[in-house]
C-alpha cells in the first residue's frame, strides 16, 4: 500500500512524499488518518524555530484523528473501522515518573516532534497510544483531543490540590486553543461556576463569553492591589489562574493578580521571565506548571461528543494536506486562526 505525506525539513518547506506502508504486526494499528491539527510547536518545527529535541526530515502531526485500518494480531482494544485519535507523549509506563504521570516519562519520546506524526494518509502506531472515539464521533472533532486533553490535564492537577475549584473564581489569561481548552474543562468538565478569559485581542474574549467565560472583572484593577497589605485582601483577584498564552507580561499579571493562597498553573513556554519573588512569599502563592494531556483523553472524547456545537468553535480553518504551506501560514497568524486542520 502507498502512502502520500507531508515532510518537514525546518526551512518552511512542507514536501509532499509518497511510500510503502508496512502491514500491522504485533500490537500495531495501522490509521487511516482524517485530519491533523497544527499548533505552536508544529509551526516552531515547520520554520526550523522549534527549541526543543527534534528530528528532520519528519512526518509532523502529534493531534490527529483516524479510522482503523488493520491492526496486529495481538491488538484487543481497536478494530478495523474504529474512528480513533491517539497521544502525543510516547511513554514507557514503567519507570518511576510514569508511575505519577505519564507526561514525564524519562524516556519519552513525541510523535510528530522526535518520531514521525500523522502527517500522511496511513501511518502505524502502537495500540497503548491509541484511544477509541465513540462510533457517532464527528472525525474533525476527534482530531482536537490532544490540545483539549493538555487542559483537561492542567485543570485536573489544579483541582487535586483545590478541592473546592468549582466554587472559586478563576481567570485564563489567553484565549488561543490552549486557554480555551482550559476554559472548557473548567466549565464542562468540572463544573467551574465562575471562569473569566483575557487576551489582548478583544475578539477572543468575545469568542470565550460567547462559549461559557464570564466578562474580565480584575484584570486591571487587582494588580495594583497587590502593592500593600491591605491590597492583598481587598478581595480582588482570583484564586486559580491559568497562564496559556506564553508571554512573560502575562505570567507577571498572573503573579500580582492571584489572590492570596492562590494558584497559578503555567502552560505556555516562556524562557524566562522577571517577577517579583516576594509577592509569591507574601501571597503564600503556589506556581505549578503542566505538560502533556497522557490521563485526559476519555474525558475529552466524551466532551466533543456531547458538545460538538462548543468543541466546534476551535476550528477556524481546513485544508487538503496539498496546501500545507498555506496551512502553516495561516496557523502562524494567531488573529486570523484558531485551529487549522490539515485534511488526509
Amino acid at each position: 500500500m502507498l502512502s502520500k505525506g507531508i515532510v518537514l525539513t525546518g526551512d518552511s518547506r512542507a514536501e509532499v512524499v509518497t511510500e510503502e506502508v508496512s502491514p500491522a504486526v504485533g500490537t500495531q494499528v495501522l490509521v487511516r488518518t482524517h485530519a491533523v491539527g497544527l499548533c505552536g510547536s508544529d509551526v516552531a518545527l515547520y520554520q526550523g524555530t522549534y527549541e526543543g529535541p527534534s528530528n528532520y526530515p519528519m512526518y509532523f502531526g502529534h493531534e490527529w484523528s483516524g479510522t482503523v485500518e488493520a491492526v496486529g494480531p495481538a491488538v484487543t482494544t481497536v478494530a478495523p473501522g474504529d474512528k480513533v485519535t491517539g497521544d502525543c507523549s510516547m511513554f514507557c509506563g514503567q519507570c518511576q515518573f510514569c508511575a505519577r504521570d505519564k507526561n514525564l516519562c524519562q524516556s519519552i519520546e513525541k510523535v510528530g516532534i522526535t518520531v514521525d506524526g500523522a502527517s500522511r494518509q496511513f501511518f502505524l502506531q502502537e495500540e497503548r497510544y491509541v484511544y477509541r472515539a465513540h462510533p457517532e464521533a464527528d472525525l474533525d472533532l476527534v482530531a482536537l483531543s490532544e490540545p483539549l486533553a493538555v487542559g483537561a490535564h492542567a485543570v485536573r492537577r489544579v483541582r487535586d490540590c483545590r478541592p473546592d475549584l468549582r466554587h472559586e473564581k478563576i481567570l485564563v489569561l489567553g484565549g488561543g486553543t490552549i486557554g480555551l481548552s482550559c476554559l472548557f474543562a473548567l466549565k464542562y468538565l468540572e463544573g467551574c461556576e465562575n471562569v473569566e478569559l483575557y487576551d489582548l485581542v478583544e475578539a477572543r474574549v468575545d469568542q470565550a463569553v460567547r462559549l461559557g467565560s464570564r466578562q474580565p472583572t480584575d484584570v486591571v484593577g487587582a494588580q495594583a492591589d497587590s502593592a500593600t497589605y491591605g491590597g492583598l485582601y481587598s478581595g480582588r483577584g482570583y484564586d486559580a489562574i491559568f497562564e496559556t498564552s506564553g508571554a512573560p507580561p502575562a505570567f507577571r499579571s498572573a503573579v500580582d493578580l492571584v489572590r492570596p493562597l492562590g494558584t497559578v498553573m503555567a502552560l505556555g513556554f516562556i524562557p524566562s521571565v522577571e517577577l517579583s519573588l516576594k509577592l509569591v512569599t507574601l501571597k503564600a502563592a503556589q506556581i505549578m506548571g503542566s505538560i502533556g494531556g497522557t490521563g485526559g483523553f476519555d474525558r475529552v472524547l466524551g466532551f466533543t461528543l456531547e458538545h460538538p456545537e462548543v468543541a466546534r468553535q476551535l476550528i477556524s480553518h481546513q485544508l487538503p494536506f496539498e496546501d500545507a504551506e498555506r496551512a502553516f501560514e495561516l496557523a502562524a497568524d494567531r488573529r486570523q486562526a484558531m485551529k487549522v486542520l490539515v485534511r488526509f
